[in-house]
């Protein structure tokens, strides 16, 4: 198993995948590839036996801020840990890009990916503005100062 940048050649596959997972965000080739142009997106396969088994996307939102776009573990590759694997692969890369918050958005309802954030540190914020797929979607963030994770202030 290794995590590497993504690429053009994976682009069908990849755009695919999220397509699969997340289907309003309506990508195709064409678009996944515009954003492997853009700088502030990193993006990540996770590959088993020469498949790709994953997909992590980061976006840096500010000098000190990134979001989590997508975190995917094919259904044929999960229970294994894998998705712990990228959730941790983000945070060291992300800790070594010196950035202090990371931010994503999940389904209430995916109890499985809330407990590996719980889990890595992140808390709750608050229910996103809206339904995505009509689902409630969460809000979570972890602050990470000093390579140590904590709460923000703000949170009680």
């Amino acid at each position: 198993m290794k995590i590497i940048p993504a690429e053009k050649k994976d682009a069908e596959e990849i755009a695919a995948l999220i397509l699969t997972e997340f289907p309003y965000s309506k990508i195709s080739q064409k678009s996944f590839l515009e954003r492997l142009e853009k700088t502030e997106i990193h993006a990540f396969k996770l590959v088993e036996n020469r498949k790709i088994a994953g997909y992590l996307e980061l976006e840096k939102i500010s000098a000190i801020e990134f979001r989590i776009n997508a975190l995917i573990v094919k259904p044929e590759f999960r229970k294994k840990g894998f998705g712990k694997m990228l959730l941790d692969f983000a945070l060291d890369f992300l800790k070594k890009e010196k950035i202090k918050r990371i931010r994503l958005l999940v389904k209430q309802s995916n109890e499985y990916a809330k407990k590996i954030y719980n889990e890595a540190g992140f808390k709750f914020m608050g229910l996103f503005e809206r339904k995505i797929d009509n689902e409630t979607i969460e809000e979570l963030e972890l602050n990470i100062e000093s390579g140590k994770e904590e709460s923000p202030d703000y949170v009680g």
